[in-house]
């Protein structure tokens, strides 16, 4: 949550550059109070199968943030350019500290 409220600053931007959502595992209701604590301004995807998570490569597995645990999506980011090609795919724990990498690889595409 807490990377969330770190990107909240740089939504804007984010969103002037490109489509962005928040992809969250949680019920409905726990999505809501996400959105709610933090105070995000992007729309959050549920993705409760994981097949989102899944067919972006960010599922928890070994060799990735959480890889241990069974059930949740790897915390990260995935950038696709408008042709629906991945351009960037990075699991990270504080991918709220991400902002400037995101925004520069979408200036560059």
């Amino acid at each position: 949550m807490s990377q969330l409220v770190e990107l909240e600053p740089r939504f804007p931007e984010l969103q002037s550059l490109a489509q962005v959502y928040v992809v969250n595992v949680d019920t409905p209701e726990s999505s809501r109070l996400l959105k709610w604590r933090t105070g995000i301004s992007a729309p959050v995807l549920l993705d409760n199968g994981l097949a989102v998570s899944r067919s972006y490569d960010m599922h928890a597995r070994p060799g990735v943030p959480m890889g241990n645990m069974r059930g949740v999506p790897a915390m990260g980011f995935v950038i696709i350019d408008a042709n629906g090609i991945v351009r960037v795919q990075r699991s990270h724990l504080y991918f709220g500290r991400d902002a400037s990498l995101m925004i520069d690889t979408l200036k560059a595409i």
